[in-house]
């Protein structure tokens, strides 16, 4: 190594007009001015290889391996879910929290149910093409900054500047009204925190990090609603990932026992129901949802259709649908063994009763002729 590194700087140095592109090992022995008109085509690599090579003769120079020659990879960022603690204490931010409690709402029952409780009034979106979505505004005023509830009829609900406490409150208010649950411990751990501030140097709403930037003295509903729909179809995904990680888990049992014991007790009826659940929830992702593509009513509205863009972008929403579904179709396969592996061995249980009946009737035939035998010798023999 040594040796040619030696002989490098011998002849950049013994050369008039160096046209000789380093790596940062020799960058060095290059002058600034010099290093700004090196062609691009003059670095080679390969692999990882740092391939050098001197143009100041005809020679070719042996090859340089250069140690961690290659560029550095970006890798790209996980999202992970905010703690509600840490983003409350920054000043001027308030907490806006999204949960996903069941399939569905009623959501006319759910309106009704408010205005007797009087606690909320509904309110109202700008756009008449919302017809799945009940906001609530609070009758009662906590501070300057008022609270807002907004329910969506696919099964979730965001707060906008309410505290964790009301937001329990409302969760237990609207169980009666849901349609295929989800388990509350699914709620809590897929629910979504973020926090939106009011900025006076900007135009127009934005997201910022963990936080939506809003245009203070101005009505920012419908931005309000995309931010909130983003947040919804994130905390769906997660009850999903979550069941689904609850079915692979359960058959996993199953897939151990058939590698150690090479047979697997499982009865058809309970492959089928398992089956059936993943058919349904990838129903509910690929044609129920609105995961794979951007709403129809985004579509004529051009900035809130960025703004729905870049909070999915966020929450990395794209990538998690198509990580779901790759594992959806690798446990449908496996299930579907298991079926095809349940459905032999029950042909094979009914051959053998088959087979056992057929020799039941062999021996009482062989019984019959036996008796007819033994009557025959005693009439020979009178």
């Amino acid at each position: 190594m040594t040796v040619y590194l030696s002989r490098i700087a011998f002849n950049t140095i013994r050369c008039a007009t160096p046209k000789c592109f380093f790596t940062k090992t020799v960058v060095g022995f290059i002058s600034p001015k010099t290093r700004l008109f090196l062609p691009k085509y003059d670095l080679f690599s390969v692999a990882g290889v740092g391939i050098v090579r001197n143009y100041s003769n005809d020679a070719i120079q042996p090859t340089l391996p250069i140690e961690n020659g290659t560029l550095p990879i970006k890798k790209k960022i996980v999202h992970k879910k905010a703690n509600p603690e840490e983003l409350t204490h920054k000043e001027g931010h308030y907490l806006t929290m999204a949960y996903a409690t069941a399939n569905a709402y009623d959501l006319k029952n759910l309106k009704e149910a408010l205005i007797q409780q009087k606690l909320y009034e509904p309110g109202t979106l700008k756009s008449d093409e919302l017809g799945d979505v009940v906001v609530a505004n609070a009758v009662y005023s906590v501070g300057t900054e008022p609270r807002e509830i907004i329910f969506f009829r696919e099964g979730g609900i965001v707060f906008w500047n309410c505290t964790e406490l009301e937001a329990r409150n409302v969760l237990e208010f609207v169980r009666p009204f849901e349609i295929d649950s989800y388990p509350r411990d699914v709620v809590e751990k897929e629910r979504e925190v973020m926090t939106y501030v009011y900025h006076p140097n900007v135009k127009k709403c934005h997201l910022q990090e963990s936080s939506f930037v809003l245009v203070p003295k101005r009505d920012n509903s419908l931005e309000k609603y995309t931010f909130s729909h983003a947040m919804v179809q994130s905390a769906r995904l997660g009850a999903w990932e979550s069941r689904l990680e609850a079915l692979a888990t359960a058959v996993s049992s199953h897939t151990a026992a058939m590698q150690h014991d090479g047979a697997a007790h499982l009865d058809k009826k309970e492959v089928v129901r398992k089956l059936g659940e993943l058919f349904s929830l990838r129903h509910r992702l690929n044609v129920e949802s609105d995961l794979l593509d951007t709403p129809d009513f985004y579509w004529e509205e051009e900035q809130l259709e960025r703004l729905y863009s870049s909070t999915v972008a966020y929450f990395t929403i794209s990538r998690r649908t198509r990580v779901l579904n790759e594992r959806l179709s690798h446990c449908v396969e496996l299930l579907e063994l298991l079926s095809s592996w349940a459905a032999d061995r029950h042909h094979v249980r009914l051959e053998w009763m088959v087979i056992a009946l057929i020799l039941a009737e062999v021996c009482f035939e062989l019984l019959h002729l036996f008796e007819r035998w033994v009557a025959r010798s005693e009439v020979a023999d009178s």
